[in-house]
């Protein structure tokens, strides 16, 4: 038992990997891996080529009971295949994959060289069942610690960087004086998304007046002020007298900011100066805030909240609505699981409109079709169809889009929510039709129109929202 160093050609799928049902053969084995996994093998392959095998992560394997000399991988076997078909993607021909994933693939072996990888870290256990107790707490979840603990939604903001909600949270949790047990289970089980809903939303940042920046919170209000409704939202989610469910749509969340009562901000108090939530801190018992939290540039503020400079007050300033540069607004709520296409998501939200049209509606396209196919694939909703009497083929993008909604209907989700996207793909008129998505890509004499982009996009947002809630 230990550390070993493999090449490719010494090791061997699992013919009882627990994934599939017992194989007879390693093409066979290979067969039911491409089953089972389908698109998640492509994503799997992407990244390897991308960015190599995960340092955390060796195979286990165990002496092979048919070949002397060689390994069979107990653990890792999706790991495996995909780098089988990317040092020899022949190994395909003959197997019943799908069109789409096969060129996929294929397309990922050009850029891949196995020497980049080999020999591959492995770790030997001399028998199956002596390997078990690992791969039992790596697949079946938590196990009270012994397993891989999942990262709650706070720690996962915090890996991805400060967002607003987050900084709205840390400031609450940092000033907002709640006990220690209440700390502890902010930190625990905290709803981060929902506060980021809420956040993102315009309307209700100009009820609390807030402003959204670069990736920044913004205010104009003192300390107590913006403390009062931030620390109201964060204990109503924590407490789950507010969840998501009563959350969906805006006209909720605009209901549940208005409805703050005491907790509403004095938006009287709104200064000219607007600072980060975040650097913000108390003002010392029985002093001011202004002692506590200067603006910037010399100035200085007055009894009223008022930012004054040189002599002159200026009047108290709303937070300002920002004008729409980008295809995908603020207020869109889209939790991405898939690197590639969350990277996708991030350009739509970050390229300006007016100088990359064609790059934006062709992302668009890529988008709404990445998408779909990963929530079919999720709820088990084939990819392909066979043909009466024919070979079986890719379902066309609107028959998938159909089927997702659909699929979403049934589970609960209010058709009228999704009349924008049913209507949109069908409607020769609409800028969201198939076939206009489909022009803006093979069409050389039809170019997208700011306007005809943002409406698309608005009628599929709600669509979009529930394939990555």
């Amino acid at each position: 038992m230990g550390t070993k160093s493999l090449r490719v050609a010494k090791m061997r799928l699992d013919l009882k990997n627990p994934r599939i049902l017992q194989a007879t053969s390693q093409r066979e084995a290979l067969q039911k891996i491409i089953d089972d996994q389908d698109l998640k093998l492509v994503l799997l392959a992407e990244s390897i080529v991308k960015n190599g095998l995960n340092p955390m992560d060796r195979f286990l394997v165990v002496p092979s009971e048919d070949e002397t000399g060689k390994y069979t991988v107990i653990e890792g076997n999706r790991r495996f295949a995909a780098i089988k078909i990317l040092q020899n993607p022949t190994v395909l021909t003959g197997l019943n994959v799908r069109t789409s994933v096969q060129k996929r693939l294929e397309a990922l072996a050009l850029d891949f060289d196995v020497k980049t990888l080999e020999p591959l870290d492995c770790f030997e256990v001399p028998a199956r069942e002596d390997g078990a107790m690992w791969i039992q707490q790596r697949h079946t979840g938590e196990n009270q610690g012994r397993g891989i603990v999942d990262w709650n939604g706070v720690a996962r903001a915090r890996f991805r960087g400060s967002d607003p909600a987050l900084q709205a949270l840390d400031f609450v949790l940092k000033h907002g004086e709640l006990q220690e047990d209440q700390q502890a289970e902010i930190e625990n089980n905290f709803p981060i998304t929902t506060l980021d809903r809420l956040l993102s939303t315009p309307d209700v940042r100009s009820i609390v007046g807030i402003e959204i920046t670069g990736g920044k919170l913004l205010t104009g209000l003192p300390f107590d002020e913006v403390m009062k409704p931030l620390s109201r939202m964060v204990r109503d989610l924590a407490s789950n007298i507010i969840n998501v469910t009563k959350l969906k749509l805006q006209p909720q969340m605009v209901a549940y900011a208005k409805g703050l009562g005491t907790d509403l901000p004095d938006l009287s108090q709104l200064s000219d100066t607007i600072v980060p939530v975040e650097d913000l801190v108390p003002p010392p018992v029985g002093g001011s805030t202004s002692s506590d939290n200067p603006p910037p540039n010399g100035g200085t503020e007055s009894k009223g909240g008022k930012t004054t400079g040189s002599g002159t007050s200026s009047s108290p300033k709303k937070p300002r609505a920002t004008a729409r540069k980008t295809l995908v607004p603020r207020g869109s709520s889209l939790n991405v699981a898939n690197p590639k296409i969350a990277e996708i998501a991030k350009e739509l939200r970050t390229l300006p409109l007016a100088n990359y049209p064609h790059a934006i509606s062709v992302l668009l396209r890529v988008f709404l079709e990445l998408s779909v196919d990963q929530y079919l694939t999720h709820h088990g909703i084939a990819l392909r169809i066979k043909t009466p009497g024919g070979p079986t083929i890719d379902k066309k993008l609107q028959k998938k889009v159909a089927e997702a909604i659909d699929n979403m209907v049934s589970s609960g989700v209010p058709t009228r929510e999704l009349d924008g996207i049913r209507k949109g793909i069908s409607d020769k008129h609409n800028p969201l039709h198939i076939d206009t998505l489909h022009n803006y890509i093979h069409n050389a004499f039809y170019s997208p129109t700011e306007r005809d982009l943002t409406v698309a996009w608005d009628n599929a947002q709600p669509f979009f929202e529930r394939l990555w809630p």
